[in-house]
């Protein structure tokens, strides 16, 4: 890729009206600020080859010193957004990370597998009556109470997805919110009922406003939309919810067995990934 100056780089980013000053009275650090700049270049998808600014051009833009720029560039790889390749450059890692889909569902495991452990941020946790389209998966009146958690999966500063879930009344004196901040939520219902099989449905979608602010991208960015709901072994529903995960950063790998359940012990199936592209 040919190398493009300072200006002709900032060009590139003036269409996604990113302002390279900074505020230079502010008590947020200049390289939190330019590391924060800098992830919504990331995000905006200008850099869509992989190649990532120089040190230098990155001092150019911002009018800061070495040392600041190299403190913002080693948290965005400690992040996973940039990796640094000896003699090559810094690079926009456009891996996206699978997420396997199975019977434990054990995505923070997955995540910690590889180095990058998930963090929740919990946004609500509430008993409130129960939204109408997850009352019909729930099985339960619109004006019935049911447990509403909203909380974000994170490694480091990026969000891996925004999850809404909805657990049946029966069953939400088992969560406490202190347990929501740590642990998976099948986890947890699995203390009190025995689960038995879960319907997922999965879209392909475009981030309106109101999604963009959630997943902090912009907005008509590529995400994946998860509808799901789970079931004890009664058949009847115990969890419903819906998962917003950004298309740039993870896939969905589900494994289909290709025969019947009495002939497939042993049988492995074939993989599927699923992904959004940009």
């Amino acid at each position: 890729m040919p190398e493009l100056s300072p200006t002709a780089r900032g060009d590139r980013n003036e269409g996604s009206a990113l302002a390279l000053d900074l505020d230079r009275a502010s008590p947020l650090p200049l390289y939190a600020q330019v590391k924060r700049r800098l992830q919504a270049i990331i995000r905006s998808g200008v850099l869509g080859d992989g190649r990532f600014y120089s040190d230098q051009e990155v001092c150019a833009m911002f009018g800061v010193s070495r040392f600041t720029v190299r403190q913002a560039i080693q948290e965005l790889v400690a992040q996973g957004l940039l990796r640094r390749v000896q003699g090559h450059g810094t690079f926009v890692n456009t891996e996206k990370f699978d997420e396997i889909f199975g019977p434990q569902m054990d995505f923070k495991d997955q995540w910690e597998r590889i180095g990058r452990p998930l963090t929740f941020r919990l946004h609500r946790f509430a008993a409130l009556p129960c939204p109408e389209d997850m009352a019909f998966h729930l099985g339960v009146g619109i004006e019935q109470t049911v447990l509403h958690i909203e909380r974000v999966r994170q490694s480091g500063d990026t969000i891996a997805s925004y999850d809404f879930r909805y657990i049946h009344p029966d069953f939400a004196a088992s969560i406490t919110q202190a347990d929501a901040l740590q642990h998976s939520l099948l986890d947890l219902l699995s203390r009190c009922v025995s689960l038995s099989h879960a319907q997922n449905r999965m879209e392909a979608s475009l981030a309106d406003a109101e999604v963009a602010q959630l997943l902090d991208v912009a907005p008509d960015s590529p995400v994946m939309v998860r509808e799901l709901v789970y079931f004890g072994k009664d058949g009847l529903p115990v969890m419903a919810g819906r998962s917003y995960s950004p298309g740039s950063l993870v896939r969905h790998t589900f494994t289909v067995a290709l025969s019947s359940p009495e002939s497939a012990a042993g049988a492995t199936g074939d993989t599927m990934a699923f992904e959004v592209n940009d």
